[in-house]
């Protein structure tokens, strides 16, 4: 296998990008924000029958429902083909205005390699909790089956649309369904060229590389340690010791916050990033580091480009 699975923390922040799709009032599947103020899933989420022909789209966010006009969604291609499956590259585009101000989930940069374990992120029925709720799947790649991409895992119903995301939480591509819902044999995903294509415009503003280069983008593990790097406190050893103190405080912990201790501060600065991560409450635990730095350091010029990124990694700070 390659790599972890993708870490908590990180999946509660993407599951913010995540919308459920309804035609016609019923669930039919899930989708996500894939650049400011659109919408990708599959077509035949939105498919009422074979000639493509679609019915009262509606997309649920955590900030609220929105209508989806009939001219605001593409559908690619529009119609299913003959086949038992919609044709490739069975992906739709639904513009929502009111979603433009939103976190936008960032796209990776190079396809998934096989072996690499993979999070799908979306919507089903299929939780302890009655209705549709937020859902997660674990997938493996093993690799092309046509033009799509095969996985290993257990596909529910609900997840048609949803993204699929690496371990550095970067979107690797679609998911298209499942070879058998009564069975665990797996199913497919539509690859990230095929995404970017239909994208277009949209995937070059967003554009593909460093989380950090992209506006709205969850940042990775690595663009939060460099944006610590930039405060002098942290150079030394008590510097951090004293963040991890007034995180513990912040956090009401009895102790200081735990972060295995490092003598090179890029190993121990992502050490403490890792286990916000991972903690009960990531989202806590990196305004923690916010609100120490702030306490430790209040004058310091880094502390604009900190509250930037922790503000993009939590969802906001108006979110609590």
């Amino acid at each position: 296998m390659s790599g972890p699975h993708l870490g908590r923390a990180h999946a509660d922040a993407l599951h913010r990008c995540a919308v459920r799709v309804e035609v016609a009032g019923a669930f039919r599947g899930s989708g996500f924000l894939a650049a400011p103020g659109l919408v990708v899933t599959c077509a035949h989420v939105l498919q009422a029958d074979r000639e493509g022909a679609i019915d009262a789209v509606a997309v649920r966010h955590g900030t609220g429902e929105y209508l989806v006009a009939a001219e605001a969604v593409r559908m690619e291609p529009d119609t299913a083909g003959d086949g038992r499956f919609h044709a490739y590259p069975d992906l739709a585009l639904l513009t929502v205005p009111a979603l433009e101000g939103q976190v936008v989930a960032p796209l990776a940069g190079a396809e998934a390699e096989p072996g690499t374990r993979l999070t799908a992120l979306g919507f089903s029925t299929h939780t302890p909790s009655p209705g549709v709720e937020p859902d997660t799947l674990a997938l493996q790649v093993v690799g092309l089956s046509g033009p799509f991409v095969r996985v290993h895992g257990a596909v529910q119903p609900g997840f048609s649309g949803s993204m699929v995301v690496g371990p550095d939480g970067l979107v690797a591509g679609v998911l298209k369904g499942s070879r058998s819902y009564k069975q665990d044999l797996g199913g497919w995903y539509v690859p990230l060229a095929a995404l970017t294509a239909v994208l277009g415009p949209a995937a070059a503003r967003q554009g593909v590389g460093p989380p950090g280069d992209r506006p709205g983008a969850l940042p990775s593990d690595a663009e939060l340690v460099e944006v610590l790097m930039a405060f002098p406190v942290t150079a030394r050893a008590d510097g951090r010791f004293d963040l991890l103190e007034k995180m513990g405080d912040h956090l009401n912990l009895p102790h200081s916050f735990e972060a295995d201790e490092r003598a090179d501060r890029r190993d121990h600065l992502s050490r403490i990033v890792r286990r916000c991560r991972h903690h009960r409450d990531g989202r806590a635990a990196l305004r923690a580091v916010y609100t120490a730095m702030e306490e430790l350091v209040p004058y310091d010029g880094a502390l604009e480009d900190l509250r930037t990124v922790i503000g993009r990694a939590v969802g906001g700070w108006e979110s609590r």
